[in-house]
């Protein structure tokens, strides 16, 4: 049981080191920590909760980005920030081994993500 666990995280830094490497390829960085920044995502109402934030903030970033430019031009952000957010959840959910299938998980989140305008009275 302890060798597994160890293995685990092992097999998860392994990954995470990789990642990092290719973030580096775009000049990311990771920097220190936001106030927001998890502690822990041990349990389901903790990732619940940074998951939620973390899409309220990058939803907020659209936003604010997309309202500062000049009106006629705000909706041609919104398309393009809608094309750089899916690239990054494919590079996301493309870190992770074929086999956890996150790939397949993150096409629904579009999926559900692109019906929340017409559940919400669009």
């Amino acid at each position: 049981m302890c060798g597994e666990i160890d293995e685990q995280e092992r097999i998860d830094e392994e990954l995470f080191e990789r990642f990092l490497s290719l973030a580096g390829h775009f000049g990311v960085i990771p920097g220190t920590p936001g106030r927001d920044a998890p502690a822990q995502l041990d349990d389901q109402n903790a990732r619940g909760a940074y998951l939620e934030g973390l899409f309220r903030a990058g939803l907020t970033r659209a936003a604010t980005d997309a309202a500062a430019l000049p009106e006629g031009s705000r909706m041609d952000a919104v398309a393009g920030q809608a094309i750089a957010f899916a690239r990054l959840a494919g590079f996301l959910a493309g870190q992770l081994p074929p086999d956890s299938d996150l790939f397949r998980t993150a096409v629904n989140a579009l999926m559900e993500g692109h019906g929340e305008a017409a559940k919400r009275g669009r």
